[in-house]
């Protein structure tokens, strides 16, 4: 059996554009990996599929999609049971089920040698979620922009940054949360985009969350919501 660790990633810059032709919101995101939470993928092979979850159904969640859209592009079957273990809260804005999806992908594209690059990779998670880019580039700091699927690697952010998580427990859905900045006219109120990213904490979805007794100094909603950063200075 094979074990992977998924683990989460937070906003610390969002910056809503407006929408292109298509309808499509164009954002400016700067994203940071995060070692937790962490949801957990264990995988083996079998006799025929079968995909396990306690919290998920069978079929609507980002891994089948992973699984169904590599077994399309391949013309492939993948005969595995996969368990997936879900730590990181739904609809919390840590990018949780976007990371199964890569996770899921760089594993079936290695161990059943389907020969995608890391590039062709990523044009195919764009299709599963725009998150999804992000946690297949292997960046620990990356800067998205588009819809968030295309990814340019940032610095690191300084060794005496710690990044905590702190949870609303408000279940966000990111396509509500852009219909409700639709309804509203909502403008961005984001700084112009710099690579010193801890002088430019700012998300857009903060002017929609219906509860932010959670911000202070350094601490930024991520993604759409709930859950946020926490920044703190450690000292060496």
């Amino acid at each position: 059996m094979t074990t992977l660790t998924c683990p989460a990633k937070v906003n610390l810059y969002l910056a809503i554009l407006g929408r292109d032709p298509s309808g499509y919101h164009l954002i400016d995101t700067v994203f940071v990996r995060v070692p937790e939470p962490a949801d957990t993928l264990e995988i083996e092979l079998a006799k025929e599929f079968m995909f396990e979850c306690e919290t998920l159904s069978a079929e609507k969640n980002s891994v089948m999609k992973a699984v169904r859209l590599l077994e399309q592009k391949s013309g492939r079957k993948f005969l595995y049971h996969i368990r997936l273990t879900k730590n990181i809260p739904m609809q919390s804005g840590l990018g949780g089920g976007s990371s199964d999806a890569a996770a899921l992908l760089l594993y079936l594209n290695r161990q059943e040698n389907l020969g995608f690059t890391r590039e062709q990779l990523m044009e195919l998670g764009a299709q599963i979620g725009m998150d999804v880019p992000f946690f297949l580039s292997g960046y620990e700091v990356a800067r998205g922009t588009h819809y968030g699927e295309k990814i340019t690697p940032l610095p690191s952010l300084p060794p005496s940054f710690h990044i905590d998580i702190g949870f609303t427990n408000i279940p966000v859905s990111t396509k509500g949360a852009f219909a409700t900045w639709d309804k509203r006219g909502l403008q961005s109120t984001a700084p112009t985009f710099s690579n010193d990213i801890t002088n430019n904490i700012h998300n857009d979805f903060e002017q929609i969350f219906p509860d932010l007794s959670f911000k202070k100094i350094n601490t930024v909603l991520s993604g759409s919501g709930g859950a946020y950063a926490i920044l703190t200075s450690v000292k060496a």
